[in-house]
Formats: structure tokens, sequence, C-alpha cells
């Protein structure tokens, strides 16, 4: 998130509105070929998981086997795709016949990288199933900061999109090469056989993954079709102004989702020993804990958003980018709250009709976005993404989180929800203030002026779950400090 907040404003100024429009367009695309993926790496998390903890390491092998044998040759389907897209992109997409040639060999070479990924990359599964978070996390920086380095380097080199892949295609390569030789090391009982796995293990992976690959479908219609839709029906240069508010919503999503990427195979170990009052305490707390993080993000996206890109983006994308993001941010308000029951949802294996619902709303969204471009340009497309978004998360889901845990959807708004967003109601209204008569002009004044605000929210959730904090939060940081002192 830190790199993409300040490596997202020097692309833009160093490589131009249309360039930079081009660029995500060709990302945008070709990331839809991770849909390829087919849920493999979720299915490998979970049995490898299981398999460790059982220490049935044949089982575990198998399933690895079977996916890395099923994805190095999507990741050759992958190479073939993008060397057929990228003889039509210019032609389906608003791109300068200047920028063409470089446009055809950025969706190459990042096709590569995917291809890199969809093949080799399955072994990062193997450490989230192991629970090796560090070791992922140590991986994953290494390849960021080699894309960092080399596209800094080559943009102030004065060289363009073409230079930017190429260093992309050799961070991925670095990375994936990294956890496949971290995965060895520390599941070193894992055998891997290149042959044609039993039907037996296939089918056991499809049945598991075949749902996950619908949400991964609808998921990326939803968060990344806004933009190929603003570059089909508007224009190359409006996908820069819409993808700097809607880049904003999604490193909130990014926040959310490493918060709660635990809460699955919680679930799982829960379900598996009949626990349903745990269960329901991970969906209380999750959710409170979810939104207590997210709220005052989200708060201050909406009503602070254009202030807020107008010192980081510039004053140019402040009007439109900012109600881009106002809008894409009020979905977020009522999504991101539903994603702990998500997560128990998977863990128990009660998806399907998640998947339902996800694939649902990616339909919908996509027509109302090509409709409403059509009438209200980039603003339409915010507007199709927000309308089925809150018809999922405030009908379907609270209903549906009784057939998992047990709670009324009264329950859910009154007792979950509710208090929550009751405290976030004081900071939003100091937030509307501050913005409306004292805007930041420069990016640490913005960052003060938030850190002033943000005593409130903490003080609205400490009063209102005062009973808690004396209970538990105190008791534990007292603990917490003693230890450290002994």
């Amino acid at each position: 998130m830190a790199v993409a907040f300040f490596l997202s404003p020097f692309l833009v100024h160093r490589l131009g509105n249309i360039d930079y429009g081009v660029w995500v367009l060709a990302i945008s695309s070709v990331s839809y070929l991770g849909l390829l993926d087919l849920g493999l790496r979720n299915s490998v998390t979970m049995f490898v998981s299981k398999g460790h903890a059982r220490g049935d390491h044949e089982g575990a092998s198998e399933v690895l086997s079977a996916a890395l044998w099923v994805r190095i040759q999507l990741g050759a389907l992958v190479v073939l795709l993008c060397g057929v897209f990228a003889a039509s992109f210019p032609l389906v997409f608003k791109v300068p016949p200047a920028l063409a040639g470089d446009a055809r060999v950025v969706v190459l070479l990042m096709g590569l990288s995917a291809a890199i990924y969809m093949s080799i990359g399955v072994f990062g599964g193997v450490l989230s199933a192991l629970n090796r978070y560090d070791l992922y996390t140590l991986v994953v920086l290494a390849q960021l900061t080699l894309r960092v380095i080399g596209v800094v380097w080559v943009v102030r080199s004065g060289h363009g999109i073409v230079a930017v892949a190429f260093c992309e295609l050799f961070a991925a390569t670095v990375g994936n090469v990294l956890f496949v030789y971290v995965a060895r090391r520390i599941y070193p009982e894992l055998t891997i056989r290149l042959k044609k796995p039993q039907w037996e293990v296939l089918r056991k992976i499809w049945s598991y993954s075949v749902y996950v690959f619908l949400v991964m479908i609808a998921t990326q219609l939803i968060y990344q079709t806004d933009n190929l839709v603003v570059g089909a029906f508007v224009s190359a240069s409006a996908v820069t102004f819409y993808s700097i508010g809607n880049s904003l919503c999604r490193y909130t999503q990014q926040l959310v989702a490493a918060m709660t990427a635990t809460f699955t195979p919680a679930a799982s170990t829960y379900d598996a020993a009949g626990e349903k009052s745990s269960l329901r305490a991970l969906y209380y707390n999750g959710t409170r804990a979810t939104m207590a993080v997210s709220l005052p993000v989200l708060v201050t996206l909406i009503f602070r958003g254009d202030n807020f890109i107008g010192v980081w983006m510039g004053p140019q994308y402040s009007r439109t980018s900012g109600t881009v993001l106002a809008i894409l941010a009020t979905a977020l308000l009522f999504s991101l709250p539903n994603t702990p029951a998500s997560s128990i949802a998977f863990g128990v294996e009660k998806h399907k009709r998640v998947a339902m619902w996800a694939v649902g709303e990616a339909i919908a969204n996509l027509t109302l976005s090509v409709g409403l471009a059509l009438i209200f340009g980039l603003y339409g497309v915010a507007i199709g993404t927000l309308v089925p978004s809150l018809a999922v998360n405030l009908i379907l889901w609270p209903r549906y989180v009784s057939h998992l845990v047990g709670i009324s959807y009264r329950e859910v708004f009154i007792k979950v929800w509710g208090p929550v967003f009751l405290c976030a109601v004081p900071f939003a209204a100091a937030s509307y203030a501050v913005n409306a008569f004292f805007p930041a002009r420069n990016m640490i004044m913005f960052i003060l002026q938030t850190t002033a605000l943000l005593p409130i929210f903490v003080l609205s959730v400490g009063w209102m779950f005062r009973d808690r904090v004396k209970r538990i939060i105190l008791p534990t940081l007292k603990s917490y400090f003693q230890a450290e002192a002994k």
C-alpha cells in the first residue's frame, strides 16, 4: 500500500495521463487471466494444511503435484492468449496510434509475468497452509523491493511503459523462484511429481475450488472491469482519473483482506470441533474489529477524499477522481463488514451460495456500468458498481449469517454493525467540517489533521465497548507490559 501510494503519482506525472491510462488498461486486461487459476491455490492451502496437521505428507504431496501439473499447462495457455490479445489490444481500446506498438509489447510481457505466477506461484499457497505468513511476507517484500527499484530507475531514465513491464517480469520471476525455494525448505516432506495426476485427486480439488473459481470470476468482474469499461466507452485518459479513486478503495480492501486472512482456517478448526459458540464469537469479534479498522479509512475517503487526491496526485484530479472515490467507498462501507462472514463461509465449506451471489452481482455490475457509462461517463461506471453491492451486502448477506453462525438478521444490524457505525458518526461529522472549512494544502497538513481527528473515533469506540475494555483489553495489556518488563 505504501509503495502504491508513492509510486502512483510518480508514474502518472512521469508517464502522463495517456501512457498511464494505457498501462492501467494493459495490466487490468491481463489480470483477467489470473482466473485460469481455477481456485487451485485456495485448494492447495486447505488440503496441504490438513495434510501437514495430520502427518499425511503423501496426501499433501499429491494435491500440490496435481495443482502444479495443471497450472504449468495453464501458464502455457496464458502466454498463448496474451499473444492473441496483444494483436487486438489497440483495436479494442481507444489507444493512440503512437502507443499501439508499446501497448502490444506490454501485454506480452505482463502475460509472461502472469504465466510465471500461474505455473510456480502455487508454492506460495504452501507457506499460507503452514501459517508461515512471516516467510511469505518476506518473499513478497523482496519482490516488491526489486520491482520498485527497477521501475523508478527506468522511468527516471526516460523510459516508458515497456521498460516498466520488463521490471514487473523480472520481479515476478525472482519472487516466485523464492517461493519454490522457501516452500521446499520448510516442508521437505513434500514430494513433487510432474505427471498426470489421478482423477480422484483432481476431483477432490475441484469439488472445493469450483466455487472459489466462481467467486474469483465475479470479483474480477466487479473490481477490474470498471477500468476496461471506462477505456472502451469513455477514453484511455479517463482511465487515469477513474483508477486513482478506484485504487484507494482497493488498498482499503487489501488492508481488510490481510486482517481477515486467518479467519478461514480458524473457522475450519471450530467447525471440525463442533464449537458453534466459537464460530459465533469469531463472527462477532471479527466483524467489529474489521469495522473498527476500515470505518475511519472509508469515512475519510468519503468526506475528505477529494482533498486527499488533490494533495496526493494534484488538484486537476481532485474533483473527478474524488467523486468516483466517494461513490466506490460508499459501496465498501457496507461490503467490508461482511468480509469475516465470507471467510467463515469458506472455512465451513458453505460458500456455494456466496459464489452464486457474487456472479449475480458481477453481471448486474457490468450491465449497469456499461449502460450508465453512456449517460454519466465515469460517474455512471461507479454507480453501476455501487447499486448491486448495496443489494447484496444489505439484504442477502445479513440474512445468510443466521445460517452460518445462528445470528438473526435483526441482531446483525443492532448488535454487530450498529454500535460501530454509531461510533463513526462523530468522526464523520468532524471530518466533513474540517474538509469544508479547513482543507489541507499539502500532504503533511492532511496527515496531521487526520491524526488529530482519529481520537474522536477511538474514544467513541472505547466508550461504546467500555465493559469489554475493562474486562478484557486493559487486563491483557497490563499482563503484556508486565511480561515485557520481566
